[in-house]
């Protein structure tokens, strides 16, 4: 919330008793009354115009303010589906490789010597 400083107040109270003064000038009471009157409505008059101004900005501020972008029809609401999500695509699990009594490329040349066709078309080393 916005104050207006003591200091504008304070300027504005003279003019304030200038007008209450003006305005009850001519009519017919005495000097001292009429001096007792502006020190005593002066301040009256600064704060209630003060407010018709904070009263009058709110209201203007409202009236030329554009309105906010509301939308015209509300997105229709997505009712959750019954069926269960289906879990994210996960790769197939490869079968690890077992070593043991199969025979693999990665075997060692004694063993696949003895299970491929060229071995046993070439004679032994040791005879």
């Amino acid at each position: 919330m916005y104050y207006v400083p003591l200091w504008m107040l304070a300027a504005c109270l003279p003019v304030s008793a200038l007008a209450v003064y003006l305005g009850l000038r001519d009519t017919g009471i005495s000097r001292l009354l009429l001096y007792a009157l502006t020190v005593a409505l002066s301040p009256v008059l600064l704060l209630g115009t003060a407010f018709a101004a904070v009263v009058a900005s709110t209201a203007l501020s409202t009236a030329f303010e554009e309105p906010a972008n509301v939308p015209e029809e509300p997105a229709p609401r997505q009712q959750p589906s019954r069926e269960p999500a289906a879990p994210p695509d996960k790769p197939e699990p490869t079968v690890p490789e077992t070593t043991g009594s199969t025979a693999s490329p990665s075997a060692s040349p004694a063993a696949s010597a003895s299970a491929s066709p060229a071995a046993s078309a070439s004679p032994p080393a040791d005879r």
